[in-house]
């Protein structure tokens, strides 16, 4: 008599039953949204998440997982992720997976580049940014982050030469306050927020939605606060 059948995982990375609480966050057109949320399995690829609503795919979040609201001490660091399936639950509301984003590619080199005095790491964080003098910021996630300037994400206009204003509510950075920077680089990206408009639909780019590089002036956190004197917005 044969031997019955053997289900085998198709996935690179095989999913573990775990239920664990995730935060989630993703832009809405007045700016970021929080949800806490559970998982139904996580896998070192993405999550399979459960939410009331259905939701647009793709769309681009970022995931904090496991999730403790409790916890003290500075924010945990997001995760970059893309919705890649919605589908209705039997129980009611949705089942949403989620695949984490591969690592951010290294940018070309153009003739002029910025040239670094220390290495960035690549980290999504919450950041306010505004330009110089005006009141009110948005907000945004940063791609990578070092002691000598950021790049971020946005679907604002910034042009190379701009003055900007940054506050990064996380570790060190919170007691640095605002910073003063420059942009020195902005380039459209491929891999938009969610269902907007294409530019290039055959490259997937967006001309709504940039990565903006931006250099610390005045010494970066170290001249924080002149860069605050210098360039407060309008009263």
């Amino acid at each position: 008599m044969p031997a019955p059948a053997t289900f085998v995982e198709q996935r690179k990375h095989p999913r573990a039953q775990l239920q664990l609480s995730a935060r989630i966050r993703w832009h809405e057109p007045l700016g970021m949204r929080l949800e806490v949320t559970r998982t139904e399995d996580v896998s070192r690829e993405g999550l399979l998440v459960h939410r009331n609503e259905p939701c647009d795919a793709p769309a681009r979040v970022w995931v904090v997982c496991p999730f403790d609201p409790a916890a003290s001490g500075p924010a945990q660091p997001e995760t970059p992720a893309r919705i890649v399936r919605v589908e209705r639950a039997t129980g009611g509301g949705c089942r949403i997976a989620l695949q984490f984003a591969p690592p951010p590619s290294k940018w070309p080199r153009p003739f002029e580049r910025e040239r670094r005095n220390s290495s960035r790491t690549p980290l999504a964080l919450p950041v306010l940014v505004r330009l110089a003098g005006t009141p009110w910021p948005e907000e945004s996630m940063t791609q990578d982050i070092s002691q000598t300037g950021m790049r971020f994400e946005t679907s604002h206009i910034y042009a190379a030469g701009d003055t900007v204003v940054a506050k990064i509510p996380w570790g060190k950075w919170t007691a640095t306050g605002e910073i003063a920077g420059r942009v020195v680089r902005v380039q459209a990206m491929e891999d938009g927020p969610g269902p907007a408009p294409l530019a290039d639909p055959k490259r997937g780019a967006s001309a709504i939605f940039t990565s903006v590089a931006v250099q610390w002036l005045h010494g970066g956190m170290n001249g924080a606060a002149k860069g605050r004197k210098t360039l407060s917005a309008p009263r």
